[in-house]
């Protein structure tokens, strides 16, 4: 009910994505990254997605075109040189901290836009002389919650395609990861560790 709207409204209303366009999509093997990387390859987009190297192989069978080492320190390099050197299109932002330099940087110029909708790296500054002068993309927040509120005929749309792309089997039901209820400790380490893929169950 949280990740499949949040990607989607990242990626149309908000991101305006299109065919053609080329989509950089971090955390790709979350609960929200896949559906971001399915949708947005539904729409025609190329997908450049990161995760970590254990997760490669899931996130290359949702069908991203590229999947580069979320820990490396060279992905904006890495997304200008998959483009050409133009950069991509839209950036889905979800990890925050030193990754969110790294999106600025991988953003096309000017037309480049980079929707934030997660802090799971932590904090992250960026300055009005850096998009001025740096990074001239534009930034766009995004927290649902406040999406419902403040636009609620941009949800509703958004709600309008959730279901089309159910109907017509672009998304489909996940298979969580189940723990025990006694093992929750468990799950919340290995979430803090990132050792994680898709969303994860614990079983009363």
């Amino acid at each position: 009910m949280v990740n499949w709207p949040t990607a989607l409204a990242a990626l149309k209303p908000l991101g305006c994505v299109a065919g053609g366009q080329t989509v950089l999509i971090h955390a790709a093997a979350g609960g929200t990254g896949q559906a971001a990387v399915k949708m947005a390859r539904h729409y025609g987009a190329t997908v450049i997605a990161t995760a970590s190297p254990g997760k490669h192989e899931t996130v290359r069978a949702l069908g991203a075109d590229h999947v580069l080492d979320s820990r490396s320190a060279d992905i904006a390099a890495e997304v200008l040189r998959l483009t050409g050197g133009t950069g991509a299109d839209l950036v889905l932002e979800s990890a925050g901290g030193d990754t969110f330099g790294a999106s600025l940087a991988a953003a096309k110029r000017v037309t480049g836009r980079v929707v934030v909708y997660g802090v799971a790296g932590g904090d992250a500054a960026v300055t009005n002389w850096e998009l001025v002068y740096k990074h001239q993309v534009q930034v766009i927040g995004l927290n649902l919650g406040v999406l419902i509120q403040a636009a609620p005929q941009i949800f509703g749309a958004v709600m309008g395609e959730l279901f089309g792309l159910m109907a017509v089997g672009v998304l489909t039901p996940g298979q969580p990861t189940a723990y025990e209820l006694a093992d929750g400790p468990k799950a919340l380490a290995e979430l803090e560790a990132r050792a994680t893929i898709g969303k994860l169950a614990l079983l009363p």
